[in-house]
């Protein structure tokens, strides 16, 4: 042990730093603490400094975070040159009102009015002895069509004309019955059977009457017959009589169908014209079983014909069908539609467009392309009126609540209240030059 201690110092003495070295050592250890103090003591400072001004090194994350707001925010203004205003095709107006909640589309074809539309035949047969209109034609009620040439016509005229006299005859006897009873020239028994005669006879008579006015003779035309008639002469005289039954519209219209031929033998009930009013048409649409709850006959109805798309002709729905047809699966739908100025045809298709409406519950109607969507929110733009020394043209954005988008629009729900002058087209160039902005009130030149 005594001889392995000194080599244990000497190795301890050799490994050891010398004095100086351990000074320095101990120096740089203190230096390194200055530096760390010192920069400790720095950051202090900036920070006492940032204290004291609270703008300091802030605008960069401030112009970032409003860059970052952009166009979404609420109230957010954006000035524009009044040049650009008219460059950009901005339009403003107030937003229409609606009560209009939802619309489907339903498939369709134009038909002839039936409650306007007349065919046309003879109540006896004969023989067309003449023919005064053609296809296309257009006649007035009352106007003659076509002659015909029938036995059984004659035959009512000169029945008609009998009993005419016989009425005339019996009234005249039984005005003298009324004189000889009061002379007592005459039995009451006598007076009676003259009573009854004379009722016989009128009787008679209404009823010729009618079967010629059946035939299309009017009060005018009997009147000239029976005028024209000696009642005491009536059984051999039938020069009164008209041998060719008329045949006459019943309706003002055009003629859409004529199938009488001129010398053809016609059948009674035969079909020799058809005359249609076109100044109202029916619209048979197609409705499938999802569409049965917006089916309603008090529901706005617009027609949109397939070869004039730019053209809208409101309809009115006059019935709706009580079943499904059980092969198509769908319900018939018939819709009135004016047609005053002949544009629309039979045999066209339409669309109709079916407008399910809430009334009291009205919303604002605006143009699809007035809201945008940006940033998650459906957004318009709103002219402010303007300020005192204000040069430009200020627009408001302004988060609003959509409904149904229609083919005339699209409805807002809330945030409007119908006063506002809004951007009604070049609101996506407003939101473009809002986009570009980093505060709240940009200016776009």
């Amino acid at each position: 042990m005594n001889k392995v201690l000194p080599v244990a110092i000497v190795l301890f003495l050799a490994c050891s730093p010398s004095g100086d070295q351990a000074e320095d050592a101990h120096a740089g250890h203190d230096h390194a603490a200055e530096s760390e103090d010192a920069h400790a003591g720095h950051d202090h400072a900036a920070s006492e400094t940032a204290a004291d001004d609270p703008h300091a090194g802030h605008d960069h994350a401030a112009a970032t975070d409003s860059h970052a707001a952009g166009a979404g925010s609420e109230g957010e203004s954006l000035h524009v040159e009044p040049a650009n205003v008219a460059k950009w095709g901005i339009e403003v107006g107030t937003p229409a009102t609606t009560d209009v909640r939802a619309e489907i589309e339903l498939p369709g074809v134009l038909t002839t009015n039936e409650n306007r539309t007349s065919r046309i035949s003879s109540l006896v047969e004969g023989q067309i002895a003449s023919l005064s209109v053609d296809v296309g034609g257009r006649v007035r009620a009352g106007q003659m069509l076509a002659t015909l040439n029938a036995p059984e016509f004659t035959r009512a005229q000169t029945e008609f004309l009998r009993a005419y006299a016989q009425a005339e005859m019996s009234q005249k006897d039984f005005a003298r019955g009324i004189v000889l009873l009061e002379e007592k020239a005459i039995e009451e028994r006598e007076f009676l059977r003259r009573q009854s005669l004379v009722e016989q006879h009128m009787a008679e008579l209404r009823s010729a009457e009618m079967i010629l006015h059946s035939f299309g003779l009017g009060e005018e035309r009997l009147r000239a017959m029976s005028e024209s008639l000696d009642p005491e002469a009536a059984l051999e005289d039938h020069t009164a009589v008209e041998p060719f039954l008329p045949i006459q519209a019943p309706i003002s219209g055009v003629v859409l169908q004529r199938d009488a031929v001129l010398g053809d033998h016609i059948d009674p009930q035969q079909v020799l014209f058809t005359v249609s009013d076109l100044s109202v048409l029916w619209a048979r649409l197609d409705a499938y079983e999802q569409q049965i709850p917006f089916l309603d006959r008090n529901a706005e109805v617009v027609l949109r014909p397939q070869l004039m798309p730019e053209r809208s002709f409101p309809g009115e729905i006059t019935f709706i069908a009580d079943q499904v047809d059980p092969e198509l699966r769908t319900i018939r739908v018939r819709v009135e539609v004016p047609n005053r100025d002949g544009a629309l045809r039979p045999n066209m298709y339409v669309q109709g467009l079916l407008r399910v409406t809430s009334p009291g519950e009205e919303g604002f109607m605006l143009p699809v392309d007035a809201v945008q969507l940006h940033e998650g929110h459906h957004v318009v733009f709103v002219q402010l009126p303007p300020e005192p020394g204000e040069a430009h043209v200020v627009f408001e954005i302004r988060h609003v609540e959509v409904g149904q988008t229609l083919s005339d629009g699209v409805i807002v729900l809330a945030g409007l209240t119908g006063n506002e002058q809004v951007v009604k087209a070049g609101a996506f160039t407003l939101k473009a030059e809002m986009t570009k902005g980093a505060g709240g009130h940009d200016h776009a030149h």
